[in-house]
């Protein structure tokens, strides 16, 4: 195994100013950026056109079909992973909903991520997070968490075979399903706050040293730019199923907001290198839905605002919707203006109630997914949302967690 960062990553550019950031040869991992003010802001990757498309050209087709998430190869910042690393991730099933069709009069399609190998989209981006910061020379990874992203670093960090991922976790979820889950995959887990940000704070001043030094990774959202790389293959396996037949809107449930920036960013890279189909139609408009108990985004967006503020949490039954920050809200609220789209907040009764629907529809979605059907149907009762159109939602984890919690 020799992970590289891949030759196709031409530079790494802060996502709030636009300036360079220095890559230092890749020789650590990279974090946030050093042009705005501490903490800094998310760095991203720019691929070099060029070299996209002679990697397309010369891709295998064994392992367009063969190689999971490393089948999108040539859009991804590191090369050399093993080849059952991910063989397992990605690829997820997109389908047509005909009793949602029928009744809600719109075209329902789902993305089911819940087939990820943990059981959610968090497969994606800590995939790609993990064997890029392992490529820069990281010997470890930590980072805070709530639920499904936890599981995940641990996971790709005991594929890798690298020491166990180290998990900060809020106090009261001792014994909880995602704290077995990181242990079953060797992770190290410890508790501290009442919410995800004190435990990041805690997290950040214990492993000073060697997160300074670039010996550990820190994983949380957007800290490092491997997660959006990942999430952004939704976006691509979207444009890939629809070809020039794109949805008229894309309804995504927003925590961290990884997967909204990434999708957009998916279809700005094929459209720049000529690869999105849009047969003369618009991109589909990006819809962000929070819960109104935690709803920074949505706030933001109705204010008009650059930036997203803090907000206080009321808690959710829905734990990845409960972000009441967002390091990367610039970004987001770019993406659902630049798309025509918008954001919407929904009560915790219609997400229990969308859950409950899911259910009786045979539907295997968790609760932040079920927030994706009410929010649709809070969009058709305005008319955002008109009847006739053609709705993506992305479902982006299983109904195994929830219903585990209830029975904790």
């Amino acid at each position: 195994m020799e992970l590289r960062v891949s030759p196709a990553v031409a530079r790494l550019r802060c996502s709030k100013s636009g300036l360079e950031v220095p890559t230092g040869g890749f020789t650590r991992p990279i974090g946030l950026c050093p042009c705005c003010p501490p903490p800094g802001k998310p760095v991203v990757v720019e691929y070099d056109r060029d070299t996209v498309r002679s990697e397309l050209r010369t891709l295998p087709v064994a392992e367009r079909v063969t190689r999971g998430l490393w089948r999108w190869a040539p859009f991804l910042p590191v090369q050399g992973v093993p080849a059952d690393y991910a063989a397992d991730v990605g690829g997820t099933p997109i389908v047509r909903h005909d009793r949602l069709s029928t009744s809600l009069g719109v075209e329902v399609l789902l993305k089911n991520e819940g087939t990820n190998p943990s059981g959610s989209f968090k497969d994606r981006g800590l995939a790609v997070a993990v064997a890029l910061g392992a490529a820069c020379g990281a010997a470890r990874f930590a980072l805070p968490t709530q639920g499904n992203a936890g599981v995940a670093a641990c996971l790709f960090s005991a594929r890798l075979g690298l020491p166990g991922c180290l998990v900060w976790m809020p106090d009261g979820y001792q014994g909880s399903v995602y704290h077995r889950a990181c242990e079953l995959f060797g992770g190290e887990v410890r508790f501290f706050g009442p919410n995800i940000a004190a435990a990041g704070r805690n997290m950040r001043e214990t492993l000073a040293a060697p997160l300074a030094a670039g010996e550990i990774v820190d994983l949380s959202t957007f800290f490092e730019p491997g997660r959006l790389e990942g999430k952004k293959t939704i976006g691509l396996e979207i444009a890939e199923h629809f070809g020039a037949d794109l949805p008229d809107a894309i309804v995504y449930p927003t925590g961290g907001g990884t997967g909204l920036v990434g999708i957009w960013k998916a279809f700005d890279e094929l459209d720049r290198l000529g690869l999105l189909d849009r047969a003369g139609r618009p991109l589909p408009r990006m819809v962000s839905v929070q819960s109104a108990n935690c709803a920074p985004v949505v706030e933001a967006f109705r204010r008009g605002l650059d930036e997203v503020q803090p907000v206080a949490s009321q808690g959710t039954v829905a734990d990845g919707l409960d972000v009441p920050g967002a390091i990367m809200g610039h970004a987001m609220l770019r993406v659902l203006r630049d798309s025509g789209g918008t954001a919407v907040a929904v009560s915790e009764d219609a997400i229990v109630a969308a859950f409950a629907t899911y259910g009786r529809l045979g539907i295997n979605a968790g609760l932040e997914s079920a927030a994706t059907l009410a929010g649709l149907e809070a969009l058709l009762r305005d008319g955002t949302v008109r009847r006739g159109e053609r709705v993506l939602l992305v479902n982006t984890g299983s109904q195994l967690i929830p219903l585990s919690k209830k029975q904790a």
